[in-house]
């Protein structure tokens, strides 16, 4: 089996850096949104990076740098930090941390009294900042995603690659020995072991200190690295260190730790992604298996299909080359979790919906188009070419779907689109420019007819009332009775209401068309309604009822139920 390379982290406010030798990974939750940035290393066979103490002086400052930016970023700050600021900036901390101890100690006696009280104080200053950091409640949430850090490095060194999972690094410690907390204890114990040098004169000591400093960041990288790599039997040697994790690091929520995974295995792939066939074979190990038994792959490459933006049999056809990105799989995740977990409708997620040969975009102001309202289109046509009928309106019309669809396959010459919801209505109109009909189809915003009944009511003659009245209307309108609504499959439920909600008795709308489309159709006009598959009897007394109507069909659906009716209006 190839070895795993080191992977370690840095935790920020809202995220996790990942650092590798292949790359750099950011991971972050900004206001529910995870993004990801990458940084792709050049593989470095310098000496300089194999030499002893001097590569830990070089990579700690390489570490603070190439993460300052992100930590400060991640805390809220909107000002830029340089590379070259953050490490002064560290510099001077430790320089101040030096002289403190010397200068006070300069009060006391000999030199062995200088040495206790520098060490002292360097412990109380030590003291302090650890008892800082554990009290500060705005570093807790840094402190629990630096314990999720932890969990998820853990995890990808005990286990397999495809076992980790949250549940098995939930299982993990929050304690890691490379920890950079375990590199500051290892420090200050070189530097209260630096301390004890004999020199009298107290500015030579501070200059002799500062080198030190320096040569003591190199020693405690070794020493880490020394005790990180020695046989589980001989761990206790690290504790001691260890301890501070105590302070540092908290147990993390789900969220975090999920975020910290995607960090992990970001970094430590080998290519920048993960192929389309390895990420099906993770997703549905990770979320279907043993727990969803009807789901299907198909829906899968749905998904994929929307992130990638590739179309489908090719997609298919590259799956075992074709590299999804970090910010891809995340992304996939998050919408597959919402159509497997949270039961969205696929629509909704792809925003795509086939009907009628067309591709329709949908989203969650409108209904979705099915296969069954295919009924209502072909008997439209067929009116429309055998009367040769050139005006229609589509009647609550959703994403547009009847209407357009007509449009492009029948001599009809103008169709209105209307609909109360202006959501409806603007997705309609990106659907009509989709297709190419601008020029024979338009929207418009109306309560039903009530809008087209203003214009004609307000006609002072009869050749102007004529032209605002139309040869066809079709609708499919809310027909399922209210107390139905929340019975619903979980995945209908998520579709508009108002699209959905007849009323009581599922017939509102359909007594409300009957009644207003007698002043807008014109005389021998057909009007075309879908239908619920139980409704067809007292959609027929309605009609009854609007004697002006006269019922011509009525057609049952690929199913065998009833679904659509067809009426002409004559003027009495």
């Amino acid at each position: 089996m190839k070895k795993k390379i080191n992977v370690g982290g840095v935790a920020l406010f809202n995220g996790i850096l990942f650092t590798s030798e292949y790359r750099q990974v950011t991971v972050q939750k900004n206001n529910n949104i995870i993004n990801s940035s990458i940084i792709n290393f050049i593989d470095d066979k310098s000496l300089i990076n194999k030499i002893p103490v001097l590569r830990g002086i070089i990579g700690l400052g390489n570490q603070i740098g190439n993460s300052s930016a992100k930590f400060v970023e991640s805390s809220g700050e909107k000002e830029k930090t340089s590379k070259l600021q953050t490490i002064f900036t560290y510099a001077l901390l430790i320089i101040f941390c030096i002289v403190i101890p010397i200068v006070i100690s300069a009060f006391f006696g000999n030199i062995i009294i200088h040495n206790i009280v520098q060490v002292i104080i360097v412990c109380f200053e030590f003291a302090l900042y650890i008892i800082a950091m554990k009290y500060t409640p705005e570093l807790n949430t840094l402190f629990m995603y630096h314990g999720a850090e932890h969990k998820v490095v853990n995890a990808y060194e005990n286990l397999d690659i495809e076992n980790i999972n949250l549940e098995n690094v939930k299982k993990q410690s929050r304690f890691h020995k490379r920890c950079g907390g375990n590199f500051v204890v290892y420090f200050v114990l070189l530097m209260i072991a630096s301390l004890f040098i004999p020199i009298n004169n107290l500015i030579i000591k501070a200059i002799v200190m500062m080198f030190m400093s320096i040569l003591n960041i190199g020693i405690a990288y070794e020493v880490v690295n020394i005790f990180s790599k020695l046989p589980k039997p001989f761990d206790i040697l690290n504790y001691p260190a260890t301890l501070i994790q105590f302070a540092t690091t908290k147990e993390p929520n789900d969220e975090m730790l999920e975020l910290a995974i995607y960090g992990v295995l970001g970094s430590v792939r080998e290519k920048n992604g993960i192929t389309v066939t390895a990420y099906v074979k993770k997703y549905i190990k990770e979320n279907l298996e043993n727990k969803i038994s009807d789901y299907d792959t198909q829906d899968i490459y749905s998904i994929l299909e929307y992130i990638t933006n590739l179309d489908r049999n090719k997609l298919i056809l590259q799956k075992d080359s074709y590299l999804i990105s970090l910010r891809q799989e995340i992304e996939a995740d998050r919408l597959l979790n919402k159509y497997y977990v949270d039961k969205y409708p696929l629509q909704y997620i792809t925003h795509k919906q086939y009907f009628y040969n067309e591709t329709y975009y949908v989203d969650e102001n409108v209904l979705i188009p099915r296969a069954d309202s295919e009924i209502l289109v072909e008997k439209a046509i067929e009116y429309i070419n055998n009367e040769n009928i050139k005006n229609m309106i589509d009647l609550c019309t959703g994403s547009g779907a009847l209407g357009i669809s007509i449009a492009k396959n029948s001599n009809v010459e103008n169709v209105e689109l209307i609909d109360i919801s202006l959501g409806a209505l603007n997705v309609a109109k990106r659907n009509i420019m989709a297709n190419n009909v601008a020029e024979k189809v338009i929207t418009r915003y109306s309560d039903l007819l009530s809008e087209r009944i203003k214009y004609i009511d307000s006609c002072n003659n009869q050749e102007e009332i004529e032209s605002l009245k139309v040869d066809i209307i079709v609708s499919n309108p809310p027909y399922i009775r209210s107390n139905v609504v929340p019975t619903l499959q979980e995945e209908v439920q998520k579709e508009p209401h108002l699209a959905l909600d007849g009323g009581k008795s599922g017939l509102d709308f359909y007594i409300r068309i009957l009644n207003e489309s007698k002043k807008v159709l014109k005389n021998n006009g057909i009007l075309i309604l879908e239908i619920g598959y139980d409704q067809l009897e007292e959609i027929k007394g309605l009609i009854k009822e609007n004697n002006e109507f006269k019922l011509l069909e009525s057609v049952k659906d690929y199913g065998g139920n009833d679904r659509v009716v067809i009426c002409r209006f004559q003027e009495k």
